[in-house]
């Protein structure tokens, strides 16, 4: 147990008859970034509402950080940060009390706590809005500042839930920098998303759910090692490289579309693909201009297990 930030163990909760999550188990390594991914509806922040014991499991078994939910929960959340799928803070109160009341309850000093909400404003760049009351924030803003909220107490474990729902694409960008530098600190984080392209570029491991049950789980790049098998290639001459690959072991198809190669791979093979494919444009004098797989590797293991993808 001491290997996971986060361990469930059969975690089921009903709403009535209303099955929401069941028999969940996860397993979250310390230090990592973990993307719990799936479509909306799929049980994800009910899952973390049970993680941060704001709902109490029907049956099952959660311990974080080494400790019992719900029954340390106390002890738990000093070391947790939350941001939840919905930022709650009062609306009366300016950024800089609020983040000073929440360093408080964190267990800061005072002058510690108006330290630490100053470095963080400017950290999540609300610090112009310092002294604006939380009700006049727009969704974006108020979603910067519930993430200062979540770091203010120098959390080992963060729980974020949709953290980039209310963000323009910069505001993502800047976001995603942010979580690979905390995951660099050392801390573990906790990401739920229904968005693919944000999992990929921000985690390390992955768990995705459908239906409140957990249909796939692990490293990414475990999970996705053999699901790259179409690759979109184009080079100075396209004509050539289609004409080396059409007898070669690895390659099932190859066809040219729209001035780009689609090379779909026998994964048996593939790493030949990797080795002969550059040494042939290399001796070739070729120029190399586009090299990616065709759909991204998750998307790939999203489209076989639900038939298909969902909206980004």
């Amino acid at each position: 147990m001491a290997d996971y930030a986060i361990e469930t163990l059969g975690l089921t909760k009903f709403f009535g008859k209303r099955n929401i999550v069941y028999n969940l188990d996860l397993r979250v390594p310390k230090g990592v970034v973990y993307g719990f991914l799936g479509p909306n509806g799929a049980g994800k922040t009910t899952t973390i509402k049970m993680l941060t014991g704001a709902l109490k499991p029907t049956y099952g078994e959660i311990r974080i950080l080494d400790l019992e939910m719900p029954r340390e929960r106390v002890e738990i959340m000093r070391k947790v940060g939350y941001m939840p799928e919905k930022p709650l803070a009062y609306e009366d109160m300016t950024v800089f009390e609020f983040l000073v009341y929440m360093g408080r309850l964190s267990g800061l000093g005072r002058e510690e706590a108006r330290a630490r909400a100053r470095e963080l404003m400017a950290y999540t760049g609300v610090g112009r809005l310092a002294f604006n009351r939380v009700r006049e924030l727009s969704s974006g803003q108020r979603q910067r500042v519930s993430f200062a909220s979540a770091l203010i107490g120098d959390p080992e474990l963060l729980i974020l839930d949709e953290p980039t729902s209310n963000l323009d694409p910069i505001g993502r960008i800047e976001f995603i920098g942010k979580v690979l530098e905390l995951a660099k600190a050392g801390k573990t984080v906790f990401l739920s998303s229904h968005i693919v392209s944000e999992i990929e570029r921000t985690c390390n491991y992955v768990g995705i759910i459908k239906d409140g049950q957990m249909i796939e789980q692990g490293r990414v790049k475990d999970l996705t090692r053999f699901e790259s098998n179409d690759y979109d290639v184009v080079v100075s001459d396209n004509a050539r490289l289609m004409e080396f690959l059409r007898d070669k072991v690895y390659v099932r198809e190859v066809w040219e579309e729209e001035g780009i190669l689609r090379v779909r791979l026998d994964e048996r093979f593939a790493e030949r693909f990797f080795t002969e494919v550059p040494r042939f444009i290399g001796e070739n004098g070729l120029a190399l201009k586009l090299f990616k797989p065709h759909t991204s590797p998750l998307e790939r293991i999203l489209m076989k297990r639900f038939n298909a993808g969902w909206e980004e």
